[in-house]
């Protein structure tokens, strides 16, 4: 069972890399080009993927914790893994809470935008911590 959880922590990683780097960089442009609303909305379903994968990331990382299993090595700095984890689950809800709801559109693909980008930067950096050390 582990080693299925694993394998689907290790390949959903691709999916959050992929999704938040687009919502990230295509939320910048459109924050760049100031248009009208009407072309934010297939952004915003990219954007909800993104949340969506990131936080399925962080329950198959809660499940392989609690299967004991420990990142890279399972020594020296391997808690940054569940630090950056941390990070890639709750960067999109934490936005939410820096967002104005729809009163200031640009604002809030802004502060989503680089919510996105915050969790790729960290989901990688996850990545640089190893991969899942089976005992």
């Amino acid at each position: 069972m582990a080693n299925f959880i694993a394998q689907l922590h290790y390949f959903n990683l691709f999916l959050v890399l992929a999704a938040s780097l687009v919502a990230g960089i295509w939320g910048l442009v459109l924050f760049f080009m100031k248009k009208t609303t009407t072309i934010y909305r297939p952004w915003r379903i990219t954007l909800i993927f993104t949340a969506i994968v990131a936080l399925l990331q962080g329950v198959f990382g809660i499940l392989l914790v609690l299967l004991g299993q420990k990142p890279g090595t399972g020594t020296d700095l391997y808690y940054l893994h569940y630090v950056y984890g941390g990070i890639v689950a709750l960067a999109i809800p934490v936005a939410l809470t820096y967002a104005t709801s729809g009163k200031n559109v640009r604002r809030d693909v802004l502060v989503f935008s680089l919510a996105a980008l915050v969790l790729f930067a960290a989901g990688f950096r996850a990545w640089m911590t190893g991969p899942v050390h089976w005992p």
